[in-house]
């Protein structure tokens, strides 16, 4: 988009080395309106280790971007008369940067009317690396490379995608949108004209701002249009979830799955302004993990968990979430959002299914049964292990949408601890036989998923036709277990030996 690939003007170098006394605080109080968003930017840039920031100016000239955001500005308040923007780039030294010393971007955009309020501002974008990677047990599964054109070259950072509302021309809900869209459209943003052309909102006769938002006919009209698939969970007084906790295992199987999700909320309080607008939404794109976490065991032992299994979503202490009105890269503790707040849920997802990551899991945990009751122990240390777990409900399950490349790349690397590979031969026989997507459904056990990240197995299961009744080996595509392989075949199974007879890594760890 074009302020990443827009010419910098008047670059200015600002060394912030902590020896010479630099102030996040100052800087930001004395350039950028003492914007909360632009302290928490900082803040993360800090915790990234940045050394020095080169800050440009944008101009309308340099960006069709800029002047197509000018012009809708201008239909909505007549009285605009001109912006400001910066791009500030961050660096982790204070000289002669290297591709790898870059670790995001920020650009603040200032608005400027004759009527009051006379300025307005607010981040337009950000993309920064994530501050806390998978060695920290946290997982972000949605992000993705931008390329940014500076004074000082060009650079790549991955991350997700933040903005924030200026709530004339754009609001919450387009700036959740946005986020949650970069991550999966191959252009890897939109634009709000282009959202706002999708909904109608021309910024005469239908506007948005001042606490007038966007609804989920919205929302959808936007995913239809876009050809982006997606499931829907509503929490409304007609259409009432049943359990407490149920939205959020179905978020959980979303981010496993790699894709983001959009949540909408009730507040307590209604937001000040002439409708008193009293709801919000933020995208949801990945999660912390706390392998020492009680929960497990004590639901599992104490608590009357009916489950023959534990979900791997057991394991989550958080999700990961941009709110335009705080910055970005939150933690949202799991059981924090109430059902009784929890209104709506978008989960986008590559290809329509017609199971949940949750039916998809019970289904595997089905089959997994069935394949140890007609393959019994076998004089193998980790099959006959998979076996009694499964036996006493002990598996930790997993579950996620995988594309076929994926899934494949995954096979290639996987290795037991002696460095035992799965046979070229049967990673060939799997590629021949795989759909482009399906469920994939890890089998662990409680020891190894939480503190080695490893697995006895999984099994594969179709994604795109709908649950046989009564349940039948339909479904299975295929199962990988310590020593043997299986693949379905007109509801036969041909079994297939092999030397990996030891646990594996879990898919992304």
């Amino acid at each position: 988009m074009s302020f990443r690939a827009a010419t910098g003007r008047e670059p200015a170098w600002q060394n912030t080395g902590i020896e010479r006394g630099f102030s996040n605080f100052l800087f930001i109080d004395r350039n950028y309106d003492s914007s909360p968003v632009m302290r928490r930017i900082f803040s993360l840039a800090r915790k990234l280790k940045y050394q020095s920031l080169l800050v440009e100016k944008i101009s309308e000239t340099d960006c069709p971007l800029l002047a197509e955001e000018n012009a809708a500005l201008r239909l909505r308040r007549p009285d605009f008369q001109r912006s400001e923007v910066d791009r500030i780039s961050f660096f982790r030294t204070p000289a002669d940067h290297q591709p790898a010393d870059f670790c995001g971007y920020v650009v603040f955009k200032r608005d400027f009317f004759a009527g009051p309020p006379q300025r307005r501002s607010h981040v337009y974008e950000s993309v920064l690396d994530p501050p806390r990677q998978s060695d920290q047990n946290n997982f972000i599964h949605c992000h993705r490379s931008y390329n940014i054109k500076t004074s000082a070259g060009d650079f790549s950072v991955r991350g997700v995608l933040y903005a924030q509302q200026n709530d004339l021309t754009f609001v919450c809900a387009h700036v959740a949108l946005r986020s949650a869209l970069a991550s999966v459209l191959p252009d890897a943003d939109i634009s709000y004209a282009r959202i706002n052309a999708l909904v109608g909102v021309n910024h005469t006769t239908k506007t948005v701002g001042d606490s007038v938002g966007l609804g989920p006919p919205d929302f959808e009209t936007v995913f239809n249009n876009l050809g982006i698939h997606y499931q829907k969970l509503v929490h409304e007084p007609k259409q009432q979830l049943l359990l407490p906790t149920e939205f959020q295992r179905d978020l959980y199987g979303f981010i496993e799955s790699g894709c983001p999700a959009l949540v909408g909320f009730e507040l307590d309080q209604p937001n000040p302004g002439p409708k008193g607008q009293s709801r919000h939404v933020i995208p949801v794109f990945g999660h912390t993990f706390n392998e020492d976490t009680w929960l497990p065991n004590a639901q599992h032992t104490y608590f009357g968990d009916t489950l023959s299994y534990y979900p791997s979503e057991n394991w989550l202490s958080s999700f990961v979430v941009h709110d335009d009105n705080f910055g970005p890269y939150f933690c949202m503790p799991r059981h924090f959002l109430k059902k009784e707040n929890f209104r709506l849920m978008y989960g986008l997802k590559p290809e329509p299914t017609p199971l949940s990551a949750v039916e998809a899991e019970a289904v595997g945990f089905a089959v997994i049964q069935a394949i140890t009751n007609q393959f019994p122990p076998r004089g193998e240390d980790w099959y006959d292990r998979f076996v009694v777990y499964t036996r006493c409900g002990w598996l930790v399950l997993r579950s996620a949408l995988v594309c076929k490349g994926k899934y494949l790349k995954h096979l290639e690397s996987v290795r037991t601890w002696n460095g035992t590979g799965l046979e070229p031969e049967l990673i060939e026989r799997l590629r021949n036989r795989l759909p482009e997507s399906f469920w994939m459904i890890e089998a662990s056990a409680p020891e190894l998923f939480a503190t080695s990240r490893r697995k006895f197995g999984e099994v594969l299961l179709v994604a795109n036709t709908p649950l046989p009744k009564p349940l039948d080996a339909s479904m299975l595509i295929a199962a990988r277990l310590p020593g043997l392989t299986l693949t379905q075949n007109n509801l036969q199974l041909d079994v297939k030996p092999t030397a990996l007879q030891s646990h594996t890594p879990l898919l992304g760890s």
